[in-house]
């Protein structure tokens, strides 16, 4: 079954309100067909720049709220505090971003964990694929938001399930999905009235999930 990651945010999509959390997941499953294998996916830092950390209390209402639903949640760790952390979780996989800086919590993890790893060029998937196991990589523009071109720029004719375990999208629409058919989609998710970093046009809302799920 092939697989979509929904990157609910960081603190920026829903302010730390529990509130706002417990709708994001009433409405993904209220559009879920159930056709796709869908993972949460929070982002978990300390700090980074003028985005707002999500509170660790917060994670874990988000964490067991999916799981009554059958969701599985993991999240992006940007340092070895948020790391921990997750690991106390039982988590489907666990992401590292576009960031090369990033790539020595990779020695962190488990290696009975998945590790899913955000790149954005054809070598540094060769690099990553060769020195790390129980690995997937994704093909990443990060750029908010990319555009198809950003994407055939970064990769050429490599954006395939040859080459790629699947795509980060930062696109605004469907193209990507739709030409490409990746094993693994990674797109942000948001409620129609968010707002902040994680907010942008580049972010689906439940009813253009949709068209997909």
């Amino acid at each position: 079954m092939k697989q979509i990651i929904l990157d609910f945010g960081s603190g920026n999509t829903c302010l730390n309100d529990l509130s706002i959390v417990v709708q994001m997941i009433d409405e993904l499953y209220t559009i879920d067909t159930k056709k796709y294998d869908v993972i949460i996916k929070w982002q978990l830092f300390k700090q980074a720049g003028s985005n707002i950390s999500l509170r660790q209390d917060v994670f874990d209402l988000a964490y067991h709220y999916a799981a009554k639903y059958g969701y599985k949640t993991t999240a992006s760790v940007f340092d070895k505090e948020s790391l921990d952390f997750l690991l106390q979780y039982n988590v489907p996989m666990i992401k590292i971003a576009n960031n090369r800086k990033l790539d020595w919590l990779i020695e962190e993890v488990p290696r009975k964990i998945p590790i899913y790893i955000s790149v954005d060029n054809v070598l540094d998937r060769h690099e990553l694929f060769m020195i790390t196991e129980n690995v997937k990589i994704l093909a990443c523009v990060s750029k908010y938001p990319a555009t198809e071109e950003d994407y055939k720029d970064h990769f050429g004719n490599y954006l395939n399930n040859i080459w790629f375990d699947g795509v980060s999208d930062h696109t605004t629409n469907w193209n990507i999905y739709k030409k490409y058919q990746p094993e693994i989609l990674e797109v942000h998710y948001k409620l129609p009235d968010s707002t902040g970093l994680d907010a942008g046009d580049f972010a689906r809302t439940p009813q253009q999930l949709a068209e997909v799920l």
